[in-house]
């Protein structure tokens, strides 16, 4: 069994490549239950995010074959699976853990140590879980990396030296105009990149903010909705206004009395282009200059608009690189990071590796139980006299001694279990087992998920 990683990410592949990989939110099930069909898949799990696109499986590798998956990921795509080889990324075991741990952490977001890629990794887990791809391995190497990302973040100041992609939009504003309270801003969008960046740009000053959406209730309800939020946090007995709604048909217009805009929505096509422009400047007066921050991928800015004079564009990739704060500071935190998250990994690689032992620990287990029910039946019917209290008081000292004998061969299990067999030689587990008499040849153990809980709470897994 093995664990393997498919991925793009900002890190490796540019907007323009990357932006073909990605897949809806809505359309993640069903990507999950075409690939939980493919031979060999046991679980399998989508991150999908503005930045990443990742596919985490859980196979047999006796059966799967890698050609399956680079194929269905080239017909997403639209490239040929040459493409998809040099376009992606693939890693396996203890790297996929890794890596995984280091982006729940945010140390592999653009935006170093931002905390949205948490809540993106907690959703994609749960996506699996609700369709049932997601199994026990998988969902133990999700829920360890969340664990790992909220203590990383509670026990150093890597959340005050970092910025998600709203914050580090207003702060580019900030740099590039020094002051922003006498600016008018553009919201485009409606969802959690664009709530973001409405608060922090209140918090850095602006006075002015105008929401757009699609749908127009959605931007007059969050327009609302931000504007209690800033009346309780800066004024609660005075009435002001900081957020306005716009109608989106009029998006030309309310570009034109603009100077900074954020574009965040989920539309695959754009939805400021040329003809857009071409329409604010006949409404816009004079040359003043127009600045458009797109957070989305796909972009939802056409990256030419750029070549009209006054008109400045930036991407998602072209923030990254104009946020570069704390730098001195955030590397000794990350560096830190880094040698607890080596630790982390340490331990779900020895967790996973014990796994091999978990179908004989269940059978002794069983066995044990047996046993025990056995004597116990044995004891009352030759012992007819005994009561319950003192039938009760011989089944738990009994237990405590069958757990006792159990404790050593568990332990020899898992150490076993860590050495990797070698392909000329007896495997050392199947070896042990099998002079404890818990397996015969061509013998396969299946354990239920009840079986692996009921280990797990009692501390043997």
């Amino acid at each position: 069994m093995k664990i393997l990683l498919y991925g793009v990410s900002h890190q490796t592949t540019p907007i323009e490549i990357r932006e073909r990989y990605t897949i809806e939110e809505a359309d993640v099930p069903h990507h999950l239950s075409k690939i939980k069909e493919f031979t060999g898949v046991e679980e399998a799990v989508i991150l999908t995010t503005c930045n990443r696109t990742e596919y985490y499986l859980y196979i047999d590798q006796t059966e799967f074959m890698h050609g399956e998956m680079l194929r269905y990921i080239g017909e997403h795509t639209g490239f040929d699976v040459s493409d998809v080889i040099s376009t992606s990324y693939g890693k396996s075991n203890s790297d996929v853990a890794t890596h995984l741990f280091s982006v729940a952490t945010g140390l592999d977001s653009l935006m170093v140590g931002e905390t949205q890629i948490l809540s993106q990794v907690k959703g994609a887990l749960k996506i699996a879980q609700d369709a049932h791809t997601a199994g026990p391995i998988l969902s133990s190497l999700f829920n360890k990396a969340v664990s790992f990302s909220k203590k990383a973040h509670t026990e150093t100041l890597l959340d005050q030296l970092s910025f998600n992609p709203s914050t580090a939009a207003v702060k580019f504003f900030k740099e590039e105009w020094t002051t922003i309270e006498e600016k008018r801003f553009l919201l485009v969008g409606a969802g959690k990149m664009i709530r973001l960046a409405a608060k922090s740009l209140i918090q850095h000053g602006a006075t002015h903010i105008t929401i757009l959406n699609r749908h127009d209730d959605k931007a007059e309800a969050l327009a609302d909705e931000l504007n209690e939020w800033v009346q309780s946090m800066k004024h609660p007995h005075q009435l002001k206004r900081y957020f306005y709604s716009g109608n989106y048909a009029n998006l030309a217009m309310a570009l034109a009395s603009t100077d900074g805009v954020i574009v965040a929505t989920k539309s695959s096509e754009y939805i400021i282009h040329s003809l857009v422009i071409q329409q604010m400047q006949q409404i816009r007066r004079g040359k003043k200059e127009l600045t458009l921050v797109d957070l989305a991928v796909p972009r939802n800015v056409d990256p030419e608009i750029q070549l009209v004079e006054g008109i400045h564009v930036y991407d998602m990739d072209q923030i990254g690189t104009k946020i570069d704060d704390f730098k001195i500071e955030r590397e000794k935190i990350i560096k830190n990071i880094h040698f607890q998250l080596d630790e982390a990994v340490l331990r779900f690689n020895s967790w996973y590796q014990e796994r091999r032992a978990v179908p004989y620990m269940y059978q002794l287990r069983t066995k044990t139980i047996e046993l025990r029910e056995r004597t116990m039946k044995s004891l009352h019917q030759k012992l007819p006299d005994l009561n319950e209290r003192e039938l009760r008081m011989i089944d738990k000292h009994f237990q405590s001694v069958m757990n006792q004998l159990s404790k050593a061969p568990i332990q020899s299990m898992k150490e076993l279990a860590k050495t990797n067999p070698n392909i000329d030689a007896n495997d050392g587990l199947e070896s042990f087992v099998r002079s404890l008499g818990l397996l015969k040849e061509e013998e396969k153990i299946v354990v239920p998920v009840e079986g692996v809980k009921i280990m797990e709470s009692e501390g043997d897994l």
